[in-house]
């Protein structure tokens, strides 16, 4: 299996939202999505094994982190690991981003507590925020203007994540919601009290609390729409409608949305295109200025 077909299969089976989404871009856009995915996917799963202890699950870690950045070619590889280096090498990516998304991976792994919302974001950033930062390279964009909203769309991404999925975390023995908030609440910071359905009520403000933030992050993504090449910021503007529409799901079934994993049936998520559609359509008066804009400075350019 050649690392193209290998990472639409991953993508295909890992995340339908995510599969939804990036077939909006334009083929040469989409073959580079799907690779990232695929090599975060990989790493995750390699390291997600509940069976192996922490040290040599650190070893792995450390060993795929070696696989990935060498620069030196080798035919005994995993398809995610060698397609993540022809991404690397076709985009130029920044080696700090993908160190940053190991560590965040290094702090699943040694089931690191958040005491405040700061530290919580701190966490976001290395295993989301910083995927939006690649996924800028991945499209190409060079406008700095757009890195802190492609940053913020992806906190916004994995505050939901934490929001829909603290159940099943806390089978996992990880708890990412603030320490000091669940406190507040009356509650002890351990799996067993997160998995006691007696406590799922007083969850929910922590909740509602933790998806207005999101809120808040997933506006900021919408500011960066406008620096995207138009079918790019569609895709992307689909990615957070569906991402957005799950934490409202999550609020609207209240203490029964972690009876089973929530989610987002198909006809909704053509809805839900429909309005990122209508969305980045809005984004065009801006579009046009910055295009006359570019234009004016190259002009000036020549003429200098």
């Amino acid at each position: 299996m050649n690392t193209q077909t290998y990472s639409y299969d991953s993508i295909q089976k890992g995340s339908l939202s995510f599969s939804f989404a990036a077939s909006i871009f334009g083929k040469r856009i989409r073959d580079r999505v799907v690779r990232l995915y695929a090599w975060c996917r990989y790493v995750d799963d390699q390291i997600d094994d509940e069976g192996q202890p922490l040290e040599k699950k650190m070893v792995v870690l450390k060993n795929l982190a070696k696989q990935s950045f060498d620069t030196l070619v080798s035919v005994d590889i995993a398809p995610a690991i060698k397609a993540f280096r022809e991404l690397r090498d076709e985009i130029k990516l920044p080696i700090e981003q993908p160190i940053d998304l190991l560590k965040g991976m290094s702090m699943d792994l040694c089931q690191q507590r958040y005491h405040t919302l700061q530290d919580l974001e701190l966490y976001c950033y290395r295993v989301a925020g910083v995927v939006g930062l690649m996924m800028t390279h991945v499209m190409g964009i060079n406008d700095r203007r757009a890195y802190q909203h492609a940053v913020d769309l992806g906190l916004a991404m994995q505050l939901t994540n934490i929001c829909r999925d603290i159940v099943t975390d806390a089978k996992l023995g990880r708890i990412y919601l603030p320490e000091t908030w669940l406190q507040d609440a009356g509650l002890d910071p351990l799996p067993e009290v997160l998995l006691d359905p007696n406590n799922r009520a007083a969850l929910i403000p922590i909740v509602d609390l933790l998806l207005g933030r999101a809120e808040e992050l997933y506006s900021s993504g919408d500011q960066g729409l406008k620096y995207l090449p138009i079918r790019c910021a569609i895709a992307v503007a689909i990615a957070r409608e569906v991402y957005a529409a799950i934490g409202h799901e999550v609020l609207r079934l209240g203490p029964k949305a972690w009876d089973a994993r929530t989610w987002i049936p198909f006809p909704k998520k053509l809805l839900l295109g429909f309005r990122g559609l209508l969305k980045v359509l809005k984004t065009s008066p801006c579009r046009f200025r910055n295009r006359q804009l570019r234009r004016s400075r190259g002009s000036e350019t020549t003429l200098a």
